[in-house]
């Protein structure tokens, strides 16, 4: 039997708008894990949904919340500190043996192991899945812009992105979303022009350097105008404003990026 519920309380914790809707049991479970801070086990209370077969307002929240948590235990390191403190019994330690990614993967999590980096890497499967599903559904622009792929190393695949962001903006061009698109499409243009005024980069630059130094300039004033913009954003977090007010200051007087978001060290 479901019931109704208004969870107010838990889903900003995890960027999620609160809404009242119709609820699963899993769903409640699920957030009271998540108010405990277990957020493997949050996810897993969800597999009678993620794995079912019906079609329905509770399965679709419960990708989405899936997703949530599960960028949470990957992108803060939640996963991998805990794997790195496991005694290790081989050599070379199996990462993507760990019973706890397995049974996430089994669920759909899609998560990889890099080992350029040394830590597990979450691709958004859950939310790839939702949008397979569920293309019209209430989450499908946030999961629309958390899905594009981001371009790294080499000018075509940034140019990728860069086409991908700008038409997602065009498509959706109010909400919380279309602000962090334009926040990315500001900082791969800051990248572009740091990479590219100061010296050039191999794999950036067209070996024209008049070339390289007027593209400089259009890159630089496409992210001046987008962080000034997103200066009066209202969905934003404090410290992407302050990142939006330090880099627009920054590029006024030509100052290095500290944070390269189209390159791997």
């Amino acid at each position: 039997m479901t019931k109704i519920r208004c969870c107010l309380c838990l889903l900003p914790l995890l960027g999620v708008t609160a809404v009242c809707q119709a609820e699963s049991p899993a769903l409640g479970i699920s957030r009271d894990l998540m108010a405990g801070a277990s957020y493997y086990e949050a996810v897993i209370a969800l597999e009678p949904l993620l794995l079912g077969k019906e079609m329905s307002d509770a399965q679709m929240e419960a990708y989405y919340l899936a997703d949530r948590i599960s960028n949470k235990l990957i992108g803060e390191f939640l996963l991998i500190t805990e794997f790195e403190k496991l005694p290790s019994t081989t050599t070379y330690r199996e990462y993507m043996k760990w019973e706890k990614i397995v049974r996430l993967n089994r669920l759909g999590a899609g998560i990889t192991y890099d080992h350029m980096c040394g830590c597990y890497d979450y691709h958004h499967a859950f939310l790839r899945t939702y949008l397979e599903k569920y293309p019209a559904g209430n989450y499908a622009p946030a999961a629309e812009f958390y899905t594009i792929r981001p371009g790294r190393n080499e000018l075509s695949e940034v140019e990728r992105e860069l086409k991908e962001l700008y038409a997602y903006v065009k498509k959706y061009p109010e909400g919380r979303e279309s602000d962090k698109a334009r926040l990315k499409i500001a900082r791969i243009n800051d990248n572009l022009w740091d990479l590219l005024y100061h010296g050039g980069w191999p794999p950036f630059s067209s070996g024209d350097k008049a070339r390289d130094g007027a593209r400089a300039e259009e890159c630089r004033r496409t992210s001046l105008s987008l962080y000034k913009r997103l200066l009066k954003s209202r969905h934003l977090s404090p410290e992407e404003l302050k990142e939006a007010k330090d880099r627009y200051d920054g590029l006024v007087s030509l100052k290095h990026s500290s944070v390269y978001y189209i390159t791997y060290d």
